[in-house]
C-alpha cells in the first residue's frame, strides 16, 4: 500500500497484518499535501512490485496511478473516495468553482479526464449514488461494481442491558441522561454546525438529553472543532455537550448511547453510520449521498433534509421520546448492516474481483 506520511512519527515503511506500507512525501497533515504526493506516489509505483493496482480517489491519483500501471502492463480498479469524483461535483461543492462559468470550464476537463480513466478495468462503487455517477460518465456497466463498505459486525454489537449500564458508568454519564451520539471527524460539510442549532432546540424540551462529540478535527483543515467549542459553551448548550476528542474504543460509545446522529451535508456512505447501525442504534441522518443506501426512511432510522435544524431537531426529539420506536428502527438497523455491510461479505467480494482480474491480466 503506498500512502501519505500524515504524521513525522509514522515510519517511511513497514509491515502491518502482512501487507508492506510504504509512506511518502510530504509529510504532515495539510489539503495540498495530497497533491504534492503525487510524484513519490509515482516513484514508488515504479519500483514496487504489485499485479494489480486499486487507486483509492479518482480526484488527485487517478490518471497518475493509470499512467504507471499501463506503463506496467498492470490492471486498474478505481474507486471513488466520495460521491462527486466522476461528475465534478467533489471538485465544486462548497466553493466558489460552484458558481457558472467556473462551473462549466471545470465540467469540461473533468469530461476529458473522464475519457481517460474510463479505460480502467474496473470501478468500485460504495454506493448507489457513485454507482450512478460512473454509469452517467458512460463507464461500461460490466466494468461498475457496487461493493460498500463493511464493518465487523461482531464488535459493532447491541449491548445488552447490564452491558450497557457498565458501559455508561465507564464513559462518567449521568445514569439518567438520554444521550445523542456522534462519531466521526468534526470537519465542515458534516452538518455538526446544524447539529448544535438542532440540539440547543432539543435541549430545551428534553432536560435529560446530552450530545457526546466523539472524534476531532485537529490538525486538518477542514476542521469545524474549534467553532463547534465555542458554540457548544453559548446560551442553551453550556454543559450539555461533550467533546471526545480522538478515541480508541469507538464502538463503546455507540454501544451505550440511546441515539445516533448524522447530519452529513455531502456524504459518500457514512462508515461511522453503518457502525452505528451495526449496534442496533437508531439514528437520525441527512438524506443526501450514500446515506440512504444505509437508512430506511421510518423503518431503520429517520432522514432529514441536510442543513435543516428544525426538522433535525424534531426527529431527534421523537426518537428520545419513544422508548418502543428507538428499540424497533434499531432492530432493523442491526439487520440491514449485518445483510448488507458485513465486512467479512465484502472482503469476500474484492477479493474475487482482484482475482479475476490478476488472472485475466495473466492470461
Amino acid at each position: 500500500m503506498v500512502t501519505r506520511r500524515g504524521e513525522r512519527a509514522w515510519p517511511e515503511t513497514e509491515e502491518l497484518d502482512g501487507i508492506r506500507v510504504v509512506r511518502v512525501p510530504p509529510v504532515g497533515p495539510g489539503r495540498t499535501g495530497k497533491y504534492a504526493m503525487v510524484p513519490a506516489a509515482m516513484r514508488a509505483l515504479t519500483r514496487e512490485p504489485f499485479d494489480l493496482l486499486v487507486v483509492r480517489g479518482t480526484r488527485v491519483l487517478g490518471l497518475p496511478g493509470l499512467l504507471v500501471a499501463r506503463a506496467r502492463g498492470k490492471p486498474v480498479v478505481m474507486q471513488a473516495e466520495i460521491n462527486g469524483e466522476l461528475s465534478g461535483e467533489a471538485f465544486t461543492w462548497g466553493t466558489p468553482l460552484a458558481r457558472r462559468p467556473l462551473r462549466n470550464l471545470l465540467g469540461l476537463a473533468v469530461g476529458a479526464r473522464n475519457l481517460l480513466l474510463r479505460d480502467a478495468e474496473a470501478f468500485v462503487a460504495m454506493s448507489s449514488v457513485i454507482r450512478d455517477e460512473f454509469l452517467a460518465a458512460k463507464v461500461p456497466e460490466i466494468r461498475v461494481h457496487l461493493i460498500p463498505h463493511g464493518v465487523d459486525t461482531v464488535r459493532f454489537r447491541p449491548a445488552s442491558a447490564d452491558e450497557k449500564t457498565a458501559l455508561r458508568a465507564g464513559l462518567a454519564w449521568p445514569t439518567a441522561a438520554m444521550v445523542v451520539v456522534y462519531t466521526g471527524r468534526l470537519l465542515r460539510g458534516k452538518g455538526l454546525e446544524t447539529l448544535l442549532f438542532a440540539f440547543r432546540q432539543v435541549a430545551a424540551s428534553e432536560p435529560a438529553a446530552l450530545l457526546v462529540l466523539v472524534g476531532s478535527g485537529g490538525g486538518q483543515a477542514l476542521s469545524v472543532e474549534e467553532e463547534l467549542r465555542d458554540m457548544a459553551a453559548g446560551p442553551g448548550l453550556a454543559g450539555r455537550v461533550v467533546f471526545t476528542g480522538r478515541v480508541s474504543n469507538v464502538s463503546d460509545f455507540l454501544r451505550a448511547a440511546d441515539v445516533f446522529a448524522f447530519p452529513s451535508e455531502f456524504e459518500a456512505l457514512g462508515l461511522s453510520l453503518i457502525e452505528a447501525c451495526a449496534c442496533g442504534l437508531p439514528a437520525v441522518a441527512s438524506r443526501t449521498g450514500g446515506i440512504v443506501d444505509v437508512v430506511e426512511d421510518g423503518r431503520s432510522g429517520l432522514l432529514v433534509p441536510p442543513g435543516d435544524p428544525a426538522a433535525l431537531a424534531g426527529a431527534l426529539v421523537r426518537l428520545l421520546a419513544d422508548e418502543d420506536l428507538r428499540a424497533e428502527l434499531g432492530r432493523r438497523g442491526r439487520e440491514v448492516a449485518r445483510s448488507r455491510f458485513d465486512a467479512a461479505a465484502a472482503t469476500s467480494r474484492y477479493r474475487a474481483l482482484f482475482g479475476e482480474l490478476a488472472r485475466g491480466a495473466a492470461g
